[in-house]
């Protein structure tokens, strides 16, 4: 009983966080954290197995929506020449990043959170301004290799810190270097026998709409994919990574099923893990100590040092003007899910403390409202200017 209370009660901040969000004008992920943290802090909602449990079903569904924005063939349509400096911008990144977290003596796992990219906010930002913005539209297609490259990041850490190096590293990252040859293959003779057979799609996903089987091969898809990957002790966001680029490569033109996916996952399923992650901060222990504010004040700053300097180097030409270099660090440096993602996957294999934890989750938020506003004033200024 006490477990339908307490589902019944996260509902209700689900249902009302949008209204929130539109009223403050505040991002919708950072509104569902502050939400979750109240009804924490003032006893409404306490600790809960179950509730953590259907939370990370929703970030691996948040996993899954990523995949499905990745459009395989969009790669190709970039050219040699720039997927070359995507790379080039990478190395960059990640070398600064490096060369910080060595400096400071910091745990590993900041490589991976210090460059950490999502496509929420890119998508978010791109509503309000459009793609001809030569920074937005440089920020997806970067937004888009740079989810690729934080998910195998977070695999990588998570088999680092859960083996160490040793025999345990290799055959982990052998099984992952395995697993992801024959997924390749897998893709390449499935995309050969749907050319050749183009109605094997409708067997699978009839046209006619009839009892919901395109949600159910979904969501087969994405529970099998998930499975296969946790009996092969792999970090389960890469399975459910994969099976939604198995939906997006293969089943693209089935427009009302990404929709469909869309509410099922931003309707519950997503608000649910943020308001739960808000239900992890404890308002007493973050505001007894200033370390934690401080230091997450030093990570929004690193992250946007970082993809300054990267920019300024690999795109500093192409975006010519200060101003877009500037406008696209800031909307390259709010990655609010993955940023959480990496938090939480950090403290759940111990390469982060509790306080670093809340760190990350008050930087996350703080990147959140203060770079988007950032962004509409710089923007504005430059409009205003011309």
């Amino acid at each position: 009983m006490q477990t339908l209370v307490l589902f019944g009660i996260v509902a209700v901040l689900i249902f009302i966080a949008p209204l929130v969000a539109k009223i403050t004008r505040l991002p919708l992920v950072v509104i569902e954290i502050i939400l979750g943290a109240f009804a924490f802090n003032v006893g409404i909602i306490l600790e809960s197995t179950i509730l953590k449990e259907v939370a990370h079903i929703g970030f691996l569904f948040l996993m899954f929506l990523a995949g499905i924005e990745v459009d395989m063939k969009s790669f190709k349509m970039l050219g040699k020449a720039f997927l070359k400096r995507i790379l080039f911008y990478f190395f960059v990144l990640y070398s600064v990043t490096a060369i910080i977290v060595l400096s400071f003596d910091l745990s590993v796992i900041y490589i991976a959170a210090f460059p950490v990219m999502s496509l929420g906010m890119i998508m978010i930002l791109i509503k309000d301004y459009g793609k001809n913005e030569p920074w937005l539209d440089l920020a997806l297609k970067i937004g888009i290799v740079g989810e690729l490259v934080s998910i195998t990041m977070l695999v990588l850490l998570d088999g680092y810190y859960s083996f160490g190096i040793g025999s345990e590293l290799y055959k982990s990252l052998g099984t992952l270097l395995i697993f992801t040859l024959l997924i390749a293959i897998i893709f390449k003779f499935a995309g050969l026998l749907f050319w050749w057979f183009p109605k094997l799609r409708f067997l699978l996903i009839p046209q006619e709409k009839f009892g919901n089987q395109d949600i159910r091969y979904s969501m087969m898809i994405f529970f099998v994919m998930i499975a296969i990957v946790s009996l092969l002790k792999i970090e389960t966001a890469l399975g459910a990574f994969l099976s939604g680029m198995i939906i997006s490569s293969f089943f693209k033109s089935h427009k009302s099923l990404h929709h469909k996916l869309n509410d099922i996952g931003f309707g519950f399923l997503i608000p649910l893990f943020f308001v739960y992650i808000g239900t992890t901060l404890d308002f007493k222990v973050i505001f007894a100590n200033i370390d934690i504010i401080i230091h997450s004040i030093n990570i929004c700053a690193t992250m946007i040092f970082i993809r300054f300097l990267a920019t300024s180097v690999v795109f500093g030409s192409m975006l010519k003007r200060l101003k877009n270099i500037v406008l696209f660090a800031l909307s390259d440096a709010m990655p609010l899910t993955f940023l959480i993602a990496t938090a939480t996957l950090g403290l759940n294999i111990g390469a982060i403390t509790k306080s670093q934890y809340y760190s990350f989750v008050l930087a996350a938020m703080l990147e959140g409202i203060l770079f988007s506003i950032i962004i509409k004033i710089i923007f504005n200024y430059k409009n205003n200017k011309h």
